[in-house]
């Protein structure tokens, strides 16, 4: 099964508890979902084996499938989950936010 943007958006969701899309904008958590790609890129080149054509450019819409394998996609959401937390309150959040940035390193090596 391929997984698109819009997966890893609605993963980070239930993480962020905002299934009702109250708190982000789809095109602020496709933003994170974008940069966490460019960093897959350059920490995991191997993923990309056979694409580098077609590596990731920062500027995939939510309809557009995932350039990795869908076993990394919530490692990805992760990563959205992080970006988000961060742009909350990052005092109160800090610490989840390293926790989770951890988690993405962690899994994407």
């Amino acid at each position: 099964m391929a997984f698109t943007y819009q997966t890893v958006v609605d993963l980070a969701r239930k993480s962020l508890n905002d299934e009702d899309k109250v708190r982000y904008s789809d095109s602020d958590l496709l933003l994170f979902a974008n940069h966490g790609m460019l960093a897959l890129v350059k920490r995991r080149p191997d993923f990309f084996i056979g694409q580098f054509a077609n590596l990731p450019t920062g500027e995939s819409g939510l309809t557009e499938y995932l350039q990795i394998d869908p076993v990394h996609a919530q490692t990805l959401a992760d990563w959205v989950v992080a970006r988000a937390e961060m742009t909350d309150d990052e005092h109160a959040n800090s610490g989840r936010a390293v926790a989770v940035f951890n988690l993405f390193g962690n899994e994407a090596s």
